[in-house]
């Protein structure tokens, strides 16, 4: 049984971030494992995959507030530097943690994965669909992305 599991209570009702949700948490998931194996190389490689994941998201999902000009679009990317600043330090923590403190801080980012998408990312979930129903010009690629929902 994987570390974490997707959950409905996740779900934005947008597909691509929904997508890209889930695989966040696969990353979360080889980190948990890559940890729990002992072997401090696999372990960065999957924190590494893990932040590039989390970067490549972010940038797309910014793109997205600012397309439907979101008024919480730069209080979220502040979000997002904190988090990045936070995974760059758990990495750096990571390298010279023994196994035991290595497993203690990969069981520690599951829960900002799951409270990001839950508190930051379902609030703009209304807005975006809202958007798209109402105001995204049909051939707009934008709505190929996000679905019609």
């Amino acid at each position: 049984m994987p570390y974490l599991a997707w959950s409905d209570e996740l779900d934005t009702k947008i597909p691509e971030l929904d997508a890209q949700h889930r695989v966040m948490i696969d990353h979360v998931n080889a980190v948990h494992d890559a940890a729990a194996s002992g072997e401090a190389g696999t372990l960065q490689s999957a924190m590494q995959h893990l932040i590039d994941c989390v970067r490549r998201h972010f940038v797309f999902e910014e793109k997205v507030l600012e397309a439907i000009d979101f008024a919480g679009t730069r209080e979220h990317q502040g979000v997002h530097e904190n988090i990045l600043k936070q995974l760059q330090e758990y990495q750096d923590r990571m390298a010279s943690a023994s196994p035991a403190e290595a497993e203690e801080l990969a069981d520690a980012l599951g829960p900002w994965v799951v409270e990001h998408i839950r508190h930051d990312d379902l609030d703009f979930g209304p807005t975006v669909r809202e958007w798209l129903r109402d105001a995204a010009p049909p051939d707009d690629p934008f709505r190929k992305l996000v679905g019609d929902s």
